[in-house]
């Protein structure tokens, strides 16, 4: 899903030598830790435990040679978290690790999340040595004691069990393999205690860390004939841009504008490119926008040609059958699953959208007119005089201008994403922190193409995930300011992480929305007609508690407070900053359509 590779410079050599006697690889240990060296893998987050302490000290032992460094987490869901903001950011595989266990069954809901979400992590924990297996050894995780590799098995792309030093290295490269393949995601690797300080046997020949990323996938030559034959002369047509896009959108971009076809974003395809440009219409699915609905229906298109999108509920709305789920849709997909969701397309094409682009635009000779400005040019002036969009139709627009206590949640992000440096990473938690942002956010930006992106993870969608993710994040890509918005629900699950940024000294600005309710229950509730309940937390100055932990924060009842502090300054600080904002829990998020649809149990391809 995630496919944007970044060169982060190894403090090695690109392939498995082990030729000088400093770095030999002698132990099952030190041939996991030669493996993330060869990747290029900077970070093993994790905590660590009596069974997981031979990787550890082999990390420390090899950490210079290597470049590769342990991350002391708060908790093992915390390094699962960061594991996977790490690859997102980086386009790398994340790596975390944990002992047997309680600490292995810490680690299962961020690895589903990376399952559902197909982000590529390499996760290794530790076992009891098996010489104690089925004897009730303490935090026994084996087939005889509470099963770790049964519990993975169903969130995972590749599960084994080491018990012999030779099996090892095939099982590496297997597992690494499955994580990066067509339907990337999350790998595990568990060794006991005594198979890790094993000495390892004969070595495969060095591989390189390239054979693991940036292959693409080549359609069909007679598909992608007979898409361009569905293509031609289509006046009404729109794109819809989805996660697994970034890589191609310079030609996406080319092939839209010579067309001059309006472009729809999923949410999780925002970011890839900017809200300025002139063909946008905003986000179609939970939380989006009229003007996307309004492009995509049967009135306006008659042709949907979707590119790289999960369709899952939140980027089809509830599977809205009226608008992407009908016959007018073109699928064009490099994970095969995704195709599957889609069998009421008029097309389905397997491959990379970069190569499937650049043979319509060479293909493409009805319209040859300039390709306009997908070089990152200047942006048109497309925003009115109190610089909202005016090719995007907000809800209760109103509001983005208007003060009021305790702090509308509308006036909030829309006012954040006009003063946040350019490129800002923002990461929003699940709940209502998502559907305000899909809605609201719209930063301004200089360039066309991945500018202001904002990861979300609202298919298996974990509370509190955003604050690791954001700090795994900012780890693998320091130069871009990173800004966490998170409910006070969720940060009261995962506040603790904040530390870690505190001890390493970086830059992570978090925000928590502060109204005292599960507000994305209670509004839930609400719209279903059910009675309001379980859904109240207690009124927490965050801001207190942070700074019991050394961390700069701040109490926010209202706008001007928040812009006193020079909300592009907050990004310059020397380590991590805590916002504890106010905010009206009662105004409901953009949600209605999709309780809406959901209700009316429209299945793909009705009306």
């Amino acid at each position: 899903m995630f496919h944007r590779i970044r060169d982060i410079t190894p403090a090695h050599s690109d392939n498995l030598s082990g030729d000088d006697d400093e770095g030999a690889v002698t132990s099952c240990a030190d041939l996991v830790v030669s493996y993330l060296g060869m990747l290029g893998v900077p970070y093993v987050f994790g905590v660590p435990g009596g069974n997981i302490d031979p990787l550890c000290c082999a990390l420390a032992k090899h950490q210079q040679r290597s470049g590769v460094r342990w991350i002391l987490t708060r908790s093992e869901s915390g390094a699962g978290f960061m594991a996977a903001g790490f690859a997102r950011e980086s386009g790398m595989i994340g790596v975390c690790s944990a002992t047997s266990g309680p600490g292995c069954t810490n680690l299962l809901t961020p690895v589903s999340n990376a399952y559902v979400d197909g982000i590529p992590l390499l996760v290794v924990t530790g076992q009891n040595s098996t010489t104690t297996f089925g004897r009730g050894a303490m935090q026994e995780a084996s087939a005889t004691g509470v099963d770790a590799m049964l519990m993975f098995r169903a969130c995972t792309r590749y599960n084994a069990l080491v018990t012999h030093p030779d099996q090892l290295e095939h099982n590496l490269l297997a597992a690494l393999s499955s994580a990066t393949g067509p339907t990337p995601g999350p790998v595990h690797i568990s060794l006991p205690q005594d198979i890790f300080g094993r000495t390892v046997g004969a070595r495969r020949r060095p591989v390189s860390r390239y054979a693991f990323f940036g292959q693409e996938i080549t359609p069909d030559r007679m598909l992608l004939h007979r898409l361009g034959i569905l293509l031609r002369g289509c006046r009404r047509g729109v794109v819809v841009v989805g996660e697994g896009c970034i890589n191609a959108m310079e030609e996406i971009l080319c092939f839209a504008e010579r067309r001059q076809w309006p472009i729809v974003t999923t949410p999780m395809g925002r970011g890839w490119m900017s809200a300025d440009h002139p063909l946008y219409r905003g986000v179609f699915g939970t939380a989006g926008h009229e003007s996307a609905r309004k492009t995509l229906s049967a009135e306006e298109a008659d042709i949907i040609l979707v590119v790289c999108a999960n369709l899952d509920e939140n980027a089809t709305c509830g599977w809205d059958g009226s608008t992407i789920l009908s016959q007018r849709l073109l699928h064009i997909n490099n994970n095969p699953e995704h195709l599957a969701r889609s069998y009421m397309a008029r097309m389905n094409l397997w491959g990379s959208p970069r190569i499937v682009f650049r043979y319509l635009n060479q293909q493409d000779e009805e319209h040859r007119p300039e390709p306009g400005k997908a070089d990152g040019g200047a942006l048109p002036a497309l925003r009115d005089a109190r610089q909202l969009p005016k090719h995007i139709s907000l809800l209760h627009v109103e509001d983005c201008g208007r003060d009021c206590v305790p702090i509308n949640p509308r006036r909030l992000f829309w006012s954040l994403s006009q003063k946040v440096p350019p490129g800002t990473r923002l990461y929003a938690d699940a709940g209502n922190a998502f559907f305000w942002a899909t809605h609201y956010w719209h930063p301004r930006a200089g360039r066309l193409i991945d500018v202001n992106q904002m990861p979300i993870s609202m298919g298996f969608a974990p509370m509190g995930w955003a604050i690791g993710a954001s700090i795994g994040g900012k780890l693998a890509n320091p130069k871009f300011p990173v800004l966490c918005i998170t409910g006070d629900g969720s940060y009261l699950m995962s506040a603790q992480e904040i530390s870690v940024a505190r001890q390493l000294g970086i830059n992570v600005v978090i925000l928590v929305l502060n109204n005292g309710v599960l507000g994305t229950v209670m509004h839930g509730q609400r719209m279903r007609g059910l009675e309001n309940t379980a859904n109240e937390l207690p009124r927490t100055d965050f801001a207190m508690i942070a700074r019991a932990m050394d961390i700069e924060a701040y109490r926010i009842a209202t706008i001007d407070e928040l812009e006193a502090l020079g909300i592009e300054s907050l990004f310059r600080r020397s380590g991590p900053l805590l916002l504890d904002v106010l905010v009206d829990g009662d105004i409901a998020p953009p949600i209605g359509q999709r309780v809406k649809n959901l209700e009316q149990g429209r299945a793909p391809g009705q009306r």
